[in-house]
């Protein structure tokens, strides 16, 4: 997040800048004709407008760390209150603004040098003179059948268009580019749905998990498939392990389903439900990667609990999961090898919804429980917290993608009609009326701006997957984030 966002917003900067120096010096050829002929060399010239971006730029730079240090306050106060962290203090070095500015100024400079270079590059004869008038040829669009179904208004935009080919596409690029950011926000939102539904929908069906605080005989299942409200009921085993591979090493959990689990089966999210099959392991992709390790390979398993057995066994599948990196196995090998007898470790258990509250108060009065989670609770759960945080990353971002708009379209309209005031006043005193010139100066921004948004929808689909790909890591696979662009 900290690679990309300023980059945009630098590039972006770095365009208006060059947009607005280059319409000031175009306005101001004259006074630089003036200038060298009273002896003011490129150097001087070239300093006053380089001037001229510094105290622009210093403007920016101070409005820009007044704003960048309170949204630096508010956003610890947020962390400090979400996270429940007992202190965060916000307290910022002299470096972060003094790197910051440089880094600010440098683009504004850099965005405006090709212009400057070409103003002080004018001989002072040609300066004294108006530009030359553009040269106006027949192209090869205005032959087509297109062209000759305009009107001279659309005609006209067209033509400015393709006369400028370069402004206009760096104005849709800089329009493109607050799409963009719109679209690397929203696929968060959709990613978070993808995620959830992977994991607490398709994969889990159970209503609640049951955890003993201790391992417990297989038959305590009888006694939870009695109690009321309960539609069924399935165990599982887990247990604490450290799997190595060569001199790779992962402490991992070994989760033991029974055979034909469906209540929390192993889950794939391409292949959906998977058997475990008996006598060796099932990993997750991103354990897998971990340990390098590939299907038929075999791992050395590490027990840590009860006896601690030490034994070599074969990974025989590898599955994708969205969160973590599971390993699983068949529950009687788990226990077999681990040598407790036919033990569990909880229960996954369908519940009656009308018999929620009368199951919560037998739960209440049964031993050896350490702890009850619903399902739906953990949904809940996983929304607010997740939500919390990435709705208010999506805010900034929104703002962002609106500024990034606001500035490119003001500056190109500004821009236009300083360049065409004369020739749009013509127009009116041939007869064309207000709404048609209204049409000449804001058609051009328009065309632009639909250009820009399959440009940008492109762009933001690259810079989603690359943030996605850059959150990577053990507790998020990237797969669950493959972004969905929505026609927002």
């Amino acid at each position: 997040m900290s690679r990309i966002m300023p980059a945009i917003f630098l590039a972006v900067a770095a365009f208006l800048t060059n947009m607005v120096m280059a319409r000031l010096i175009q306005t101001e050829r004259r006074e630089i004709g003036l200038l060298k002929a009273f002896g003011y060399g490129n150097w001087a010239i070239g300093w006053h407008y380089a001037k001229m971006v510094l105290v622009i730029g210093t403007i920016g730079i101070l409005m820009g760390s007044l704003i960048g240090a309170w949204l630096g306050h508010w956003n610890t106060e947020l962390y400090t209150k979400f996270y429940r962290f007992p202190f965060l203090l916000y307290r910022p070095g002299p470096a972060g603004f003094v790197i910051g500015g440089a880094i600010s100024l440098v683009a504004a400079l850099a965005g405006s040098l090709a212009a400057v270079r070409r103003g002080v590059r004018l001989p002072p004869a040609e300066a004294m003179q108006p530009p030359s008038p553009p040269i106006y040829r027949r192209t090869f669009a205005a032959r087509t059948v297109l062209a000759g179904a305009l009107d001279e208004p659309s005609r006209m935009i067209l033509r400015r268009i393709i006369r400028w080919p370069v402004r206009a596409f760096l104005a849709s690029l800089g329009l493109a580019m607050s799409v963009a950011v719109l679209i690397m926000a929203l696929q968060w939102v959709d990613a978070i749905d993808s995620l959830a539904e992977s994991v607490f929908e398709r994969a889990q069906h159970q209503d609640a998990t049951v955890a003993f605080n201790d391992l417990q005989p297989i038959d305590t299942i009888r006694d939870f498939e009695h109690l009321p409200g309960v539609l069924a009921a399935e165990p599982y085993r887990f247990v604490s392990a450290r799997i190595n591979h060569g001199q790779l090493i992962e402490r991992q959990g070994i989760i033991g389903v029974p055979t034909g689990a469906i209540l929390s089966p192993v889950f794939d999210v391409e292949r959906g439900r998977l058997e475990a099959p008996p006598g060796g392991l099932m990993l997750s992709a991103k354990l897998a990667e971990l340990l390098e390790v590939k299907a038929g390979d075999t791992v050395v398993v590490e027990f840590l609990e009860g006896r601690q057995p030490r034994t070599s066994l074969p990974v025989l599948q590898i599955f994708e999961t969205y969160i973590g990196k599971p390993a699983y196995m068949d529950m009687a090998t788990l226990n077999r090898i681990a040598g407790d007898g036919r033990v569990i470790s909880g229960l996954h258990i369908r519940v009656d919804t009308s018999s929620r509250t009368t199951l919560l108060s037998g739960l209440k009065d049964t031993p050896h429980i350490a702890a009850v989670l619903f399902r739906h609770a953990a949904i809940d759960t996983f929304y607010k917290t997740m939500g919390e945080t990435i709705l208010i990353f999506i805010g900034f971002f929104v703002a962002f993608s609106m500024t990034l708009s606001v500035g490119v379209t003001y500056n190109s309209i500004r821009i236009a009609l300083s360049e065409r005031a004369r020739e749009l006043a013509t127009l009116r005193v041939l007869g064309f009326s207000r709404w048609e010139i209204s049409y000449i100066l804001l058609g051009e921004v328009g065309l632009l701006t639909w250009v820009a948004i399959p440009l940008g929808a492109v762009i933001g689909f690259g810079l989603a997957w690359y943030m996605t790909s850059a959150f990577e890591t053990e507790l998020y696979w990237c797969c669950a984030m493959r972004p969905t662009v929505r026609p927002h």
